[in-house]
């Protein structure tokens, strides 16, 4: 099926289906209705059996060969023999047919009757004692009659399955639920790349890192995903030279940053001056905000398990050792919180938060909140808050809730989407609420892992 495409793959299982369960069903019809007669059920094939004994035993004993006879037809073959036959074996199945057919057939109540299952000639005509051996078997009865004679039948071929009793109906419906079943783990087979292929683009659109797609399936399929991953190639090949670029640029920047403040040391100290060096620390600060948001669409190095606990208790010492209202709810001995991410990467999401609020709150209080699937990084402050409908817009890029780009004000904009970027890119998120008693709380929460196993 390499060259059909999934429109006709799709359809050639669906119908394929439809026509096997057909062909089953009017095969189990056919077998059960040949010859327009019921002898391959039990019991018709039973009370035939039992007129044949009854009248064979109101006939002269030299007329038996000749009304057996005249009884066998394709499906039923009856024979009379003057001793018991040795290859006779019971099947401990037909037991309760036994005693029908002798109820049928009447006294004498010692008269020897047995019934087995055999095996068609192509399997050896041995009793049945696999359920393969049901396929083509037939029934075998043998009777004793009045003078030492033994009445020896072999009845129908595909009516095995009826004699335990089973209706064809459920036969068919069973085929039918066995070929359904099939045509669903054929459908999901043929179906399996494309979510495969959606769960790679969604881990794509967070990491910003390649995610290989196996090429398999139908041709379109195989043609799509080699699309996808030349596509995540290219896109992750141009944030790695935006990256370069801005680096590259934040590097001769800040040479000429450099000289420029080397010549403002030389001018005589006055208003002009001082602005002039205010204006080259917000360049500075704007050139390393541009660079951590590119940097940050790689999330700062390969993800493993990091503890969020001392990340936090770390940059908030480092916060209150620049003399800065921070106030961290984190016990020293608090158990170990880990999370899958960069060490780098988490200390920019918890530095940014921080900076945050002590930007529009003048204070910050940072927490941790864990469950067994989670931890939560929760950052308060006492300012005015954030609107809701101003809280998507606080993601974007250079977006600022004070029209100015005043550092002293909260900066270009780019530390609530730095967090969001490197948040998701790690499968967590962000979210923002108003903190209990007025002011904004953010809440940064990503998925919990087990701790790394201990290095001799």
């Amino acid at each position: 099926m390499g060259r059909f495409r999934i429109g006709s793959r799709l359809i050639l299982i669906i119908v394929g289906a439809i026509v096997l369960g057909q062909m089953l069903m009017a095969a189990a019809y056919i077998v059960d209705h040949r010859d327009g007669d019921e002898r391959t059920s039990g019991t018709p094939v039973l009370t035939q059996i039992a007129a044949l004994t009854q009248a064979l035993e109101r006939v002269p004993a030299a007329d038996r060969a000749l009304v057996a006879r005249a009884a066998s037809g394709p499906r039923f073959s009856a024979e009379i023999r003057s001793a018991e036959p040795t290859d006779m074996v019971r099947s401990a199945v037909l037991a309760g047919r036994e005693q029908r057919l002798r109820a049928q057939i009447g006294p004498p109540d010692d008269r020897f009757i047995a019934l087995a299952l055999v095996a068609n000639a192509s399997r050896g005509g041995q009793k049945v004692t696999r359920l393969r051996d049901l396929v083509g078997a037939h029934m075998r009865a043998v009777v004793g009659l009045s003078g030492g004679d033994y009445l020896d039948v072999e009845a129908g071929g595909q009516m095995a399955l009826r004699l335990f009793g089973i209706p064809i109906g459920l036969i068919a419906g069973i085929l039918g639920f066995a070929v359904a079943l099939a045509a669903i783990i054929a459908v999901r087979r043929e179906t399996k790349p494309l979510s495969e292929l959606a769960d790679a683009v969604a881990r794509f659109g967070t990491a910003i890192e390649p995610q290989p797609v196996a090429e398999r399936g139908a041709p379109e399929l195989r043609a799509l995903a080699r699309a996808v991953n030349a596509m995540q190639a290219r896109i992750a090949d141009l944030v790695r030279s935006r990256t370069v670029v801005l680096g590259a640029i934040s590097h001769d920047l800040r040479t000429y940053v450099t000289r420029l403040r080397l010549r403002l040391e030389l001018l005589p100290d006055s208003e002009q001056r001082r602005k002039a060096a205010t204006d080259l620390d917000d360049m500075q600060a704007l050139m390393d905000d541009a660079l951590a948001f590119a940097r940050a669409s790689f999330a700062n190095g390969s993800p493993e398990p990091v503890d969020v606990a001392a990340i936090v208790r770390a940059e908030c010492e480092a916060q209150r050792a620049q003399g800065r209202p921070v106030s961290c709810d984190i016990a020293g001995d608090a158990p170990a919180m880990h999370v899958r991410g960069t060490a780098t990467g988490l200390t920019r999401v918890v530095a940014n938060l921080i900076d945050n609020a002590v930007a529009y709150g003048g204070s910050a209080t940072v927490s941790l909140h864990a469950t067994t699937e989670a931890i939560e990084i929760r950052v308060e402050d006492r300012g005015p808050g954030i609107a809701a409908a101003e809280r998507d817009h606080v993601f974007e890029p250079f977006y600022r809730l004070e029209g100015s780009r005043n550092r002293d004000k909260g900066g270009a904009g780019l530390g609530l989407t730095i967090v969001r970027q490197i948040a998701e890119s790690l499968g967590g998120r962000v979210a923002i609420d108003d903190r209990p008693g007025g002011g904004a709380q953010v809440r940064v929460t990503l998925p919990r892992v087990s701790a790394p196993p201990r290095q001799a």
